[in-house]
């Protein structure tokens, strides 16, 4: 089988709707989203970018969030190209870069059909020295998963997880927040 390097996928122009990520070498189609998902997601990415504003004005650090963020992952980047559902970089904004290459937060929403694909992203992301946070969001439940390198820059082997009660603290985005509200108008 002959493999696709990062260079051709990125070259590739697709005539569907249909988002493509490529994994070891092979082009990936992901199911088309739920409302839910996309109504967590946008939920999501406006939070976090408001409390990017404010980190920015504190800091002068360009933080920023990207949706549907293109990764280039360390192992084997000529044939793997990750799409994550929201990036946070402070990375200065590059629009003619493909990727962003030093994310601090990757997050993805975990839905029924992708859930096995969007759960193998967390070695992929982990292998990253820049990611210091991975959230998964279920669109299920009113619950996450944080993924949070402790002070030796290790993953504990277990994430913290956050139910309905919650507060969803994000160091990297500087998000404090219940849980809940991100799902507040998914009548759950």
């Amino acid at each position: 089988m002959l493999r696709v390097t990062s260079a051709a996928f990125l070259a590739m122009t697709f005539d569907d709707d249909v988002r493509y990520e490529l994994v070891d070498g092979e082009i990936v189609a992901q199911a088309p989203p739920l409302p839910v998902y996309s109504s967590l997601l946008h939920a999501f990415a406006c939070c976090v970018g408001d409390a990017l504003a404010h980190r920015r004005i504190r800091t002068g650090k360009p933080y920023h969030a990207l949706t549907k963020a293109a990764v280039r992952v360390p192992f084997d980047a000529d044939h793997n190209s990750r799409l994550a559902d929201l990036a946070v970089t402070c990375e200065p904004f590059d629009p003619e870069s493909p990727y962003t290459t030093a994310p601090v937060l990757l997050a993805e929403i975990l839905s029924p059909t992708e859930e096995k694909a969007q759960r193998a992203k967390l070695h992929a992301y982990a292998a990253m020295p820049s990611v210091r946070e991975i959230l998964f969001l279920d669109s299920r439940a009113i619950r996450a998963e944080l993924h949070r390198r402790d002070a030796d820059n290790f993953l504990p082997a277990a994430p913290e997880v956050l139910e309905e009660e919650g507060r969803l603290v994000l160091e990297t985005a500087g998000l404090d927040m219940p849980l809940a509200e991100l799902y507040r108008d998914l009548g759950f």
